[in-house]
């Protein structure tokens, strides 16, 4: 078939021009053999063998220098490693149980950061082992890092760590509303000194304008710098790629590089650009949005360190009641994994306010000073007026509601009568959240035969167990099914808390009165809902959704008829003890009548017990 395309002879090559004779290629262009090289001949056998055996032989006196350390000494280093890397205590459980090559390679790491440390343009930086006693005197108002820079727009050392602070104490960001028009910061900067080169202001463009500068950007800037920057640039102009260094920065970088970026201002500066991006009124998607996540996760990377959590508790409730108010507008992002950063920050407070932290006094807050130790001074106390951890995370989910964009100019009030028969559902700006999830993706819930678990029959270890990537995970549905877990978890964390508290029943901060609220508020609907979610992909959602009825059912609350009779048994993969003979519908519902109830499952507590009715006779 390639007869009549193909010539019939081959062509000679002497109807080809040449355009380049051989001998004006230059060597190393074309593969043409260099005449003037020299081929190595090889060594003599003889020689290998002997070279081989002297290899073998410094290989084998180099054994013992890389011979394994005693368990003993390297968790002792690393322990070391973690006091001065200022590892908060919830997070040292968790790298404990690491293996031991993994501690191994943080500690050569560590060798590695300390023996070569980045040359620094301006003065050296404080050492790892080295703290500086600095502390908070006062929070300033999220906008003063602006008032910071004077005329000549030279930016000072201070916000809400200055110099002039140093060795201080810190108070509550409510004891200091009132004071922060009268507020006067101590000046920790001298007019008359020039700033060196590291400390000079510059913009975020002159900052990172192409890739080549990205790379360098962690080398040649300190931390006070990047506080100036942050500082003088505007939320809306600010590049996102700096945001994303400086979340880096914060969670990689030592501990001693977070002090000086955080007595610099930078906490303060933090606050002012999440408020800026707060109160736009229309956020764009392609800009805005992505800064309001990048600066959310630098809060999150805060509480990675001593400081950092020292950082956050010092304005709380601030920022934790903009964004719960944020995420309860119209104006919430449209991103998911936005608003799970919300709701993750909230359960950062966990970690933040311990049991053992001291509640408020009512009068003058307790101070909490930083000490070069890596620790605080005293215990940590709670914001003003709280008691207790669950008056302070009921009160910051308590907050009201901001009106729609189209609401009426004048508010409109039920009548008398109206009003005196409704029943108070303080819930339900943030169970709506929850409903909006199930309305939104309602496709996932398509397992209408799924059971409610009960905890005790399920493995909690080969439920949390991680798994390889596959199958429907990380679509849209994965993304919005693990945000409505992390809800879950912050609802089972709030019964923990509550449920520690062991107040009477007709407190209004008991256990029983928080569960009757969120039912009334509308949860029954949300679980009825939710356990419709496959087994096989989301296990941790119905795992979060046992344990939330395990904690009503100790605080002895009675679950509506349309939940309790859902509770069964999880899948047969899922459960402490494989039976033998595992029957084909096992954590699926039986198909019986409704009007008849099953057997409440053996050891399971604070079911009601099922009540006989007897006909109604009619003669």
């Amino acid at each position: 078939m390639f007869k009549g395309i193909l010539p019939s002879k081959r062509i000679s090559s002497s109807e080809f021009t040449m355009l380049t004779s051989l001998g004006d290629i230059s060597n190393g262009k074309e593969n043409v053999p260099d005449p003037v090289a020299v081929v190595q001949a090889k060594p003599p056998k003889g020689t290998l063998q002997k070279d081989k055996g002297k290899h073998e032989k410094s290989k084998s006196t180099n054994a013992p220098q890389g011979a394994p350390v005693e368990p003993v000494v390297m968790n002792q280093a690393f322990d070391q490693l973690l006091d001065e890397l200022q590892i908060p205590s919830t997070l040292r459980p968790k790298l404990a149980g690491m293996d031991a090559t993994v501690k191994a390679a943080m500690l050569k790491s560590s060798h590695v950061l300390t023996a070569n440390p980045p040359a620094a343009t301006a003065a050296p930086a404080t050492p790892r082992t080295m703290r500086k006693a600095r502390s908070i005197e006062s929070i300033t108002s999220p906008h003063a890092p602006l008032s910071a820079m004077s005329s000549d727009s030279q930016p000072r050392r201070g916000g809400l760590w200055g110099s002039a602070l140093a060795g201080k104490s810190t108070t509550d960001l409510h004891a200091m509303e009132s004071s922060d028009k009268s507020h006067a910061r101590g000046a920790s900067f001298d007019a008359t000194r020039k700033l060196s080169s590291a400390q000079a202001p510059m913009t975020a463009g002159e900052l990172v304008p192409s890739k080549s500068k990205e790379k360098a950007l962690g080398k040649g800037i300190t931390a006070v710098k990047l506080c100036s920057i942050l500082s003088s640039s505007s939320s809306t102009t600010l590049d996102i790629e700096f945001v994303k260094k400086l979340r880096l920065m914060l969670r990689n970088e030592t501990a001693s590089w977070t002090e000086d970026f955080l007595c610099a201002g930078g906490y303060s500066a933090l606050l002012t650009r999440l408020n800026e991006i707060l109160e736009v009124e229309w956020r764009e998607e392609q800009h805005d949005d992505q800064m309001l996540h990048e600066l959310l996760r630098c809060f999150k990377a805060l509480s990675t360190s001593s400081i950092g959590c020292f950082a956050l508790r010092s304005s709380c409730p601030t920022p934790f009641v903009q964004l719960i108010s944020l995420l309860y507008s119209d104006k919430k992002p449209g991103d998911v994994a936005t608003r799970q950063l919300i709701v993750e920050l909230l359960l950062i407070l966990f970690e933040l306010y311990p049991s053992s932290s001291l509640p408020s006094n009512g009068g003058r807050p307790r101070r909490e000073t930083w000490r070069s130790t890596g620790s605080s001074s005293n215990h940590i106390t709670l914001p003003t007026p709280h008691k207790n951890f669950f008056s302070l995370i009921r009160a910051v989910l308590l907050t009201p509601a901001p009106p729609p964009t189209e609401s009426p100019a004048t508010p409109v009030s039920p009548h008398a009568f109206i009003e005196s028969l409704h029943r108070p559902r303080i819930y339900k700006s943030y169970l709506q959240e929850l409903s909006d999830v199930c309305r939104d993706y309602f496709w996932v819930f398509c397992h209408p035969n799924n059971t409610v678990w009960n905890l005790l029959e399920v493995d909690e270890g080969r439920v949390e167990k991680p798994k390889a990537p596959g199958g429907m995970t990380g679509g849209v549905e994965f993304e919005a099914m693990g945000y409505f877990t992390t809800h879950l978890k912050l609802v089972n964390a709030i019964s923990k808390s509550v449920h520690e508290l062991n107040m009477s029943k007709e407190h209004e901060m008991s256990a029983l009165r928080f569960h009757a609220d969120l039912f009334s508020s509308g949860l029954e609907r949300v679980i009825l809902i939710s356990r419709k979610a496959s087994t096989a992909y989301y296990p941790t959602l119905h795992l979060e959704l046992a344990r939330y009825i395990q904690w009503a059912s100790l605080a002895r609350f009675e679950l509506p008829w349309t939940v309790s009779r859902l509770i069964g048994s999880p899948p047969p993969a899922l459960c402490k003890v494989r039976h033998s003979k595992s029957s084909k519908g096992d954590g699926q519902i039986p198909h019986n009548s409704p009007s008849k109830r099953s057997a409440p499952p053996p050891g399971f507590i604070g079911l009601p017990s099922p009540k006989r009715v007897e006909p109604i006779k009619l003669e």
